[in-house]
Formats: C-alpha cells, sequence, structure tokens
C-alpha cells in the first residue's frame, strides 16, 4: 500500500472509530489492566512468601537441632527416648538442609532453594556442623562411644565427655543457623519493602492510567455531550446562534458538525425572511413614523375639508383628529383676523409652478387660546381635484426664546458680571464690556486666544488637569483663580464656567462667569490670620496649631513617617510678671517666640504658642534622635540667653517635653498629654532641661487619675496612717520635736506620698477632712507621749496652702482639742512651705496672724539657698525655719556652700528664729552644721520616719537614759 493510499484511508479509520469501538476497546483496556495488576500482586507475594518459608524453615531446623541434643543427652543418661522420633527429627533435618540447598517440600510446602548468595555461603557451614552432629546423634543411638581410661570414674567420665560433645556439636550448629537465619532477615525484610514500595507504585501508577482514561472520556465523549445538550437548548429556545465547539474526527464530531451547518442554515433562512419583511415593512413605517411621532402636524385637504390630519396636528390644536377630518377647513386653525390674508395666500401659491406655501400666523385652538404657527404646504393636482399637503409647527416657544434671547443679550451687554463665551476648547468667542473693565482686555484683543483661566499660569497642573476633568466630564467648573490684568496687576477672580450642549450630545459652547473677589479674599485671609495667629507673637495659635497637629498625625500614618512633638513651658514666668510687669512679661514671650523660630528650619517644623508661657514645635520626619536632642539642646541655649528689655539683663529657663509619633500615641490628643507630661518631669527634674516622654509616665498618670477618683473613699474608708520623723537638737542630742508626716495606705499602690495626692484634695475640697483627721490623730497621741513619756515634746505638722486658703480651713478644731486634752497651744508648730510666704493671700495671712495669737507656732519648710523667704519672715509670726534637704546634700560639695549655709543659719538667728536642718545623712554634715550653730536637725543619720510604736520605743530609750 502506498503512503498516499495510507494517508487517504487514516480519516476513514478515524471516523469509523465511534462510540461502539471505543467501548471494545475500553472494555479490552480494563481488562489487561486487571490481569496485568493481578498478575504482578501474585508475583510479589510468592516471592514475600517464599522468604518467609525459607526463614520458617531455617527457624525449624535451629528448634530441631537443640530437640535433638536434648534427647540425645537424655538417651546417653538412661533416660527412655524413643529412638525413631530421633530417626524422624533427624531426617527432617537432612530434607531442610537439602530444601534450602537445591529446594524441596517440607511439611507439605514448597521450599525454594536460598538464592541469596550471602545466605547460601553458610549452606557448607551448616552441612559440615550437621554431620559432625549426626554422627555424634548417631553413635548414641548405636551405644557406642570412647572411654578415656585416664578418668577418675570408669563408668562416669565416657557418659559426661559424651553429653559436652553432643552439647558442643549443638551450639556449633545452633550458631551457624542463627547467623544465616540473621543474615537472611535483613535480606526478607527488605524483600518486604521492595514490595511494598512496587505495590506503592503500582497504586499511583493505577491512579494516572485512571487519571487518563477519565480526561481522554471527558474530552472525547462527556464534553461532546454535554455541549450537545446545551446546544440543543438553546436551539429550543430560539437562540440560532448556538454551535457545538468540539472538533473531534469520530462519530460525536461529525455528529456536531452536521449540527453546526443545520443550524447555520436554518439562521440564514430566518435572517432572509426577516430583511424581506423588514422592506415590506419599511414604506409604512416611514409614512407613520413621520405622520404619528413627528414633532410637526401633518395634514391633508381635498375639497377644501381635511381629508387626513396627524395625531400631532390634532394635539397642536387641542382636538381629535377625527373631529377635524371633513368637519373643518385649513381656515379654521387660523384667528378670523387673518384668514383672508391666509386665502390670498393659498391663492397665490396655486399659481405658482411649485405650488408651495409657507407662513406665520396666529392660530386659534378648541379653547380659543391664540398660539403662534408655521405653515409648509404644497399644492398638489391628483386627476381633476386639487389637494393641499403640508406639516404645522407650534412656533410659541420658539418665539418665546426669541424674545428671550434679545432680553439676554441685552442682559449680557449690560450685566455687572464679566461673562467670557469660548468654543468647546476654550477659545474665546466673545466677552462681554464687563469682562474688559474687569481685565483690562477689549474683545477684539481677546477673541481668538485661549480663556487666560485655561492657559497655565501661577497654578499648579494638577489644578488645570482637575479643572479640565470637572469641565470634560460633569460640564461643569467653580473655583477660584488667581489672574493678572492686562496693567500687570494680581487679582482673584471667582469662576463658574458652564457648558451649552447641541441636541446631539456635542459642545456648542462654553460660559464662563467671572467675579473680582480680591478684596474679599484679603478681608477673609485677614480675618482667618486673626482667628488662627497669635495677636502679640505672630505665631500660630492653639486653634492652628491643633489643625496642623491633626492633618500631621493623618499624614503620617499615611506615609509612615514619624512626629516629633516639642511642649516648652518658661520657668518662674509668674514670677516675672508679678515682680515686672505685663508689659515686660509680653515683651519677653515676644523675645522668646523670636527666639524658637530662629531655632528651627521652618521646611519640616511648625513653631507655635499655645497660650500664656506655653509653646510647642511640630517636626517632621523625626526618625533621627540625635537631631532632635540637638534641637533642644539649641532652644534651651536660646532661650537661657539674656534678655534686653530696658532695664538690667533678664535671664530665664525653661522646661521642655518631647513625645514621639507614633511610638508614644496612637492619635494627636493622645500625643498632647503624654508630650504633657514629660515637660512636667522636665520641670520637676530641675528645669532648664528636656525629657523624653516614656511609657512610666503614663503609668503614674493612671495612678494619679485613680488617686483622685479613690480619694474620697479612702478618707471614709481611712487609710491613712501617720508617721513620726525626730528632731534632734544639736545641744543636747535629743529628741525635741518629731515632724508629722501622712501616707496613704492604697489597696493597689501601696504606701502613697502625701506629694501625689494633696494636689488633688485640695482641688476636690476635700483638704479640710482630711486635714481634720491629721490634727486630731497628732494632738491625741501627742497628748498621751507628752503626759508618760516626753512631757516638752512638740510636733510639727506641714500645712498645705490650700486648706489655709479655705474660707473655713477648719484649723479652729486644734483649740477645742488643746482644752478638752490639757495641752498648751505651743506645742504644736505648723510647718509652711518656702511657697507660701512668697504668695500673698490675704485670708491666709490674717489667718495665720490669729492661730500665732491663740498660741500656735510656726516654722517654714525647706528654705532654700536663695533665701527668697528670709525677705518675708519678719513681716509672720515664725521662729523656726529650715534648711532643705538640697541645700544640706551639698554642704560636702565645698566650701562655698557651707558658707552660704552658715550665713544663713546666722541671718536667722539675728532674725529671731531657729534653723532646723532636714536631710542628715552623714555625720559629716551633721559635725558641719553644729559647728554653723544650726540649732536642730533631721534625717536619716539620726532616725527615719517612725511609726508609732517605733517612735514610743525611741521615747523610751532616751526617757531611760
Amino acid at each position: 500500500m502506498s503512503p498516499h493510499t495510507l494517508r487517504a484511508d487514516l480519516p476513514a479509520a478515524r471516523s469509523s472509530f465511534g462510540p461502539g469501538t471505543a467501548s471494545v476497546v475500553f472494555l479490552l483496556f480494563m481488562l489487561v489492566f486487571v490481569l496485568g495488576n493481578a498478575v504482578l500482586v501474585h508475583t510479589l507475594l510468592s516471592r514475600y512468601e517464599s522468604a518467609l518459608d525459607q526463614a520458617a524453615t531455617l527457624g525449624r531446623m535451629r528448634a530441631t537441632s537443640q530437640q535433638l541434643a536434648v534427647r540425645a543427652m537424655r538417651l546417653s543418661d538412661g533416660a527412655l527416648v524413643q529412638a525413631g522420633q530421633l530417626s524422624q527429627e533427624m531426617e527432617l533435618m537432612d530434607r531442610a538442609l537439602q530444601a534450602l540447598d537445591q529446594g524441596g517440600v517440607i511439611d507439605g510446602r514448597e521450599i525454594p532453594a536460598l538464592a541469596q548468595s550471602a545466605a547460601r555461603d553458610f549452606l557448607p557451614r551448616i552441612r559440615r556442623d550437621w554431620a559432625t552432629l549426626r554422627d555424634r546423634l548417631q553413635t548414641v543411638l548405636l551405644g557406642t562411644y570412647v572411654h578415656d581410661e585416664r578418668a577418675a570414674d570408669a563408668q562416669e567420665l565416657p557418659q559426661v565427655i559424651q553429653r559436652q560433645w553432643v552439647a558442643d556439636d549443638a551450639e556449633n550448629l545452633f550458631g551457624t543457623l542463627d547467623a544465616c537465619a540473621d543474615v537472611l532477615m535483613p535480606l526478607l525484610r527488605q524483600d518486604k519493602n521492595r514490595a511494598q514500595l512496587m505495590s506503592g507504585g503500582l497504586v499511583l501508577l493505577n491512579l494516572l492510567l485512571l487519571l487518563a482514561l477519565y480526561l481522554m472520556l471527558r474530552r472525547h465523549l462527556v464534553r461532546p455531550l454535554r455541549e450537545l445538550r446545551i446546544a440543543c437548548r438553546e436551539l429550543v429556545r430560539g437562540h440560532y446562534d448556538a454551535r457545538i465547539g468540539y472538533r473531534g474526527r469520530g462519530e460525536l464530531g461529525q455528529v456536531a458538525r452536521d449540527f453546526n451547518d443545520g443550524i447555520r442554515q436554518v439562521h440564514d433562512l430566518l435572517s432572509k425572511m426577516r430583511e424581506d419583511q423588514a422592506g415590506l415593512l419599511r414604506a409604512d413605517t416611514i409614512f407613520q413614523g413621520l405622520a404619528s411621532n413627528s414633532i410637526v402636524g401633518i395634514f391633508l385637504v381635498e375639497n377644501e375639508r381635511f381629508t387626513f390630519v396627524s395625531d400631532k396636528m390634532a394635539e397642536i390644536f387641542g382636538y381629535e383628529p377625527q373631529e377635524m377630518i371633513d368637519t373643518m377647513t385649513l381656515l379654521s386653525i387660523v384667528v378670523p383676523r387673518e384668514r383672508f390674508l391666509m386665502a390670498e395666500s393659498i391663492k397665490a401659491s396655486q399659481s405658482r409652478r411649485d405650488g408651495t406655501l409657507r407662513f406665520e400666523r396666529h392660530g386659534r385652538r378648541k379653547d380659543g387660546s391664540e398660539i403662534d404657527i408655521e405653515v409648509f404646504s404644497s399644492t398638489l393636482r391628483v386627476g381633476d381635484q386639487v389637494a393641499i399637503i403640508g406639516i404645522v409647527q407650534d412656533v410659541t416657544e420658539r418665539k418665546q426664546a426669541e424674545s428671550s434671547a434679545q432680553l439676554a443679550a441685552i442682559a449680557y451687554e449690560n450685566s455687572s458680571e464679566a461673562i467670557a463665551i469660548t468654543d468647546s476648547a476654550g477659545v474665546v468667542i466673545d466677552v462681554n464690556p464687563a469682562y474688559s473693565r474687569m481685565t483690562g482686555f477689549w474683545p477684539d484683543e481677546i477673541a481668538g486666544e485661549l480663556l487666560p483661566l485655561l492657559r497655565p499660569g501661577r497654578h499648579n497642573r494638577d489644578f488645570y488637569d482637575e479643572m479640565w476633568h470637572a469641565i470634560n466630564t460633569q460640564g461643569r467648573w467653580e473655583g477660584e483663580y488667581w489672574g493678572q490684568r492686562k496693567s500687570g496687576e494680581d487679582y482673584t477672580e471667582r469662576v463658574v464656567m458652564d457648558t451649552a450642549w447641541n441636541h446631539d450630545g456635542s459642545v456648542n459652547c462654553r460660559v464662563a462667569m467671572l467675579s473680582d473677589v480680591t478684596q474679599k479674599k484679603q478681608i477673609e485671609a485677614q480675618i482667618w490670620n486673626q482667628a488662627h495667629h497669635d495677636p502679640l507673637t505672630g505665631l500660630p495659635n492653639r486653634q492652628f496649631f491643633n489643625e496642623r497637629l491633626r492633618a500631621a498625625v493623618q499624614s503620617a500614618d499615611q506615609s509612615g513617617q514619624s512626629l516629633a512633638l516639642l511642649f516648652l513651658d518658661l520657668d518662674l514666668f509668674k514670677e516675672i510678671n508679678d515682680s515686672m510687669g505685663h508689659a515686660t512679661g509680653d515683651r519677653l514671650l515676644v523675645e522668646v517666640a523670636g527666639r524658637m523660630q530662629a531655632s528651627v528650619s521652618p521646611e519640616n517644623s511648625f513653631v507655635a504658642r499655645l497660650g500664656g508661657d506655653e509653646f510647642v514645635v511640630l517636626l517632621h520626619d523625626a526618625s533621627d534622635k540625635a537631631r532632635i536632642d540637638s534641637l533642644c539642646r539649641t532652644i534651651l541655649d536660646q532661650i537661657t540667653e539674656p534678655y534686653c528689655l530696658g532695664g538690667d539683663p533678664l535671664r530665664i529657663s525653661a522646661s521642655l517635653g518631647v513625645a514621639l509619633y507614633p511610638r508614644d500615641a496612637e492619635d494627636a490628643e493622645t500625643l498632647m498629654r503624654h508630650v504633657d507630661m514629660a515637660m512636667y518631669v522636665a520641670k520637676d527634674s530641675g528645669r532648664n532641661c528636656f525629657h523624653y516622654f516614656d511609657r512610666s509616665m503614663r503609668e503614674r498618670a493612671r495612678m494619679q487619675r485613680d488617686l483622685m477618683y479613690a480619694l474620697p473613699q479612702a478618707i471614709e474608708d481611712s487609710q491613712f496612717f501617720l508617721l513620726f520623723q525626730p528632731i534632734h537638737a544639736f545641744a543636747t542630742g535629743r529628741i525635741v520635736q518629731a515632724e508629722v508626716l501622712l501616707r496613704w495606705r492604697h489597696p493597689e499602690f501601696g504606701v502613697v506620698s502625701p506629694a501625689d495626692f494633696i494636689p488633688f484634695a485640695e482641688e476636690r475640697l476635700l483638704i479640710r477632712p482630711l486635714g481634720d483627721w491629721v490634727f486630731c490623730e497628732a494632738i491625741r497621741q501627742l497628748a498621751r507621749w507628752r503626759e508618760d513619756l516626753a512631757p516638752d515634746l512638740r510636733l510639727t505638722i506641714n500645712v498645705s496652702p490650700g486648706q489655709l486658703g479655705l474660707e473655713d480651713a477648719g484649723l479652729e478644731v486644734v483649740f477645742g482639742l488643746f482644752d478638752s486634752l490639757g495641752l498648751p497651744p505651743d506645742c504644736l508648730v505648723l510647718e509652711l512651705g518656702e511657697q507660701m510666704l512668697m504668695n500673698e493671700n490675704p485670708q491666709a495671712w490674717d489667718r495665720l496672724r490669729r492661730l500665732h495669737e491663740a498660741g500656735l507656732r510656726f516654722s517654714v519648710g525647706a528654705v532654700s539657698i536663695g533665701m527668697p523667704a528670709l525677705l518675708a519672715v519678719h513681716e509672720l509670726p515664725f521662729e523656726t525655719i529650715k534648711l532643705e534637704r538640697a541645700t544640706t546634700e551639698r554642704l560636702l560639695d565645698g566650701r562655698h556652700a557651707a558658707m552660704v549655709s552658715e550665713a544663713i543659719i546666722t541671718l536667722a538667728h539675728r532674725l529671731g528664729l531657729r534653723v532646723t536642718a532636714e536631710g542628715i545623712t552623714r555625720q559629716a554634715q551633721y559635725e558641719l552644721l553644729r559647728d554653723a550653730g544650726c540649732d536642730e536637725g533631721q534625717g536619716y543619720w539620726f532616725d527615719e520616719p517612725l511609726d508609732q510604736a517605733a517612735f514610743e520605743r525611741r521615747l523610751l530609750d532616751q526617757a531611760g537614759s
């Protein structure tokens, strides 16, 4: 057969390979597939069972060799042993050895010969050891063995030796069989693993073959049938463009091609029928479209009567079509005063060659109202008959529009608003006089040019892109634009640009309305600037800063950058205001604002004044901590430089807090709270420094908040207790006084210092009940101690300035206790802080004088080296001052501190005051103060604050000594 003939027969062969042939091939394939799997599995199982039989035979030989040895030793001992059983077991050993060597049958099972070379190497040794043991066993069976004449016992020695020989030979054979089994078992496991691996591979191969078979059936059988089903369903629904996409060469492929050809022919036939039908209806559709859907009325007049009137014609005049047909004439549709003119026009048209007529008249509707109509007609001759066909159009709206256009033209020319008309591209077509007055450009100077608003100018590209996008998509844009007059003067204009459209949706023109809002913008800018800037320093105020902070936080969230917020508060600014006047304070604030602005870079920072002496600096991109530290030091250094404000140079310092976003806060409000905390930590750390916010501040703020809310309940629950700090006289070394220290035993925070809750007590007006409790407890305790242990003991109690400022301070309660307990008033000393002396509160000062007249004594607490309190001591009834802890700690730093302290003590003595030093922790401090003439002292070198029991023991020890 030639190749050409083979190629010609190949398609025929493929087409004959239909579903029937495919089914037979599939069944044959599955039969071969199943038989192949069965044969392969049987082969694997047979090989594994043969290996198991070999291992079992070795095990049988090992057990039999041991049994033979035992029976032989029992037989040599004279026990009754069946010799036939020994012979059978020996024969079994021979047959098993032969089966392992050449193959054979053991217990009805076919045992194949050992095929593994490693195991067959043991067969000669097994055969040799078995021959030795078998000879030994036969000797036992025959009762023959060799006697050893050298044995001490002629009867027993040969028997013992024979048993030993049998045992040794059996052990040798067992060891050889065991070694062979040790070699055979790993080989057996290898065969098992190999069989499992081949079984797994066979399963995987089966799965792959089944998958391939599934995909082939799905492609060549399932999918074609599905496509045929879908196409048939679409055909039933009337979709004659449905097709089968299958392109196979078998019977299903031929079915698909035949189906597609048939559907295509049906589709072509239906298309031809629709086309013919459309042609038949086209003429009627055109007429009906003109007559029924036309925006003008159509009529036909024969014998001076309407014989056809369209719906639109009847609608124009307010009739039904049938009311006009055969009853009305053409003249009846116009007002009576114009019918004569219309009749003359009709006659004139009939005398013309083309017979056309056009005129405008006032029409008359059925209800008597008048409308403006326009008539177009032609005279036709049909045989001897003369007919008039024409159209009527209601032009009332057009007439009104023309009138409106005239009014619009008048408004356009005389409008005070500038108007510019452009084409779709923004090229100026015309401008009104107001535009010329506003810009200085006459119409002939700007016509044909692009409207200045649309030309690139002072605005960025985004401005023009957004404007054109709004114009092209919405047809309207409204906004403000910075323009320039012909004279070169800049001005601001408010622009509203609208688009006029044609009926087809294209742009007719664009109309821009422009207003000069320069003065309005200037006023708005001035108002905004006043609302957002501090009138004193010119810096942004709190409102402006809050807006910038929120915007900066939002921008940082989007960009992933960090922010730094610096909060600055001037140290002791109130004292400067009070002592030098508010005018000096204002000039100082202006100077500080200028120095802060000069210290920062305006590109990435924002400086504002929040109010009073509080300033903030907002830094963008604050990833470099070293740069922030350097800026903080620069600001503090600039602020501490002397100020020349008309008198002596003035110096001032500041405390600066720093908080970072988003590290320290999750929003702007939290960032402000945290930077405020950091500033107060810097102020508490000695002023003139900066401090970063950390988590401990947040925890402390939480603790303070909880303390504030828990304070009233703590007073009711008596969670407070007193400690006593002994005060020793330097002359005698004895305890002469004790300072009462208040503590709060909080259930969560433990022992809390008064510095953490006294401000809350003053703020919430709880200082009165808390102070009453302290006075009552301390005076009662003092009465017991003076009666039993120390008659001259005095107590010092710290009095809060907030309590003295109350209208009803409650300090008079002590007098009732003095009377009831028999105590003199001078046994109680009220200690006031140095700040109290600088705060001229008339009510507090008057109360102090009355308490002194009643017998109470006073002490000034924590006097500093600056001695501001000593200047006012002579005006108040004080008898003692205290040297603050910081002064005591600096005594050992050099001679200067010691000399200053001695000067304070000397000055106090000359003023008639006693001096008590606090914070003594070393003997050297004690000696320096004693030599300087200090009267009393307290501190951990003497005693730590003691509870009631411990203080009583100290008094007992002192009384005993």
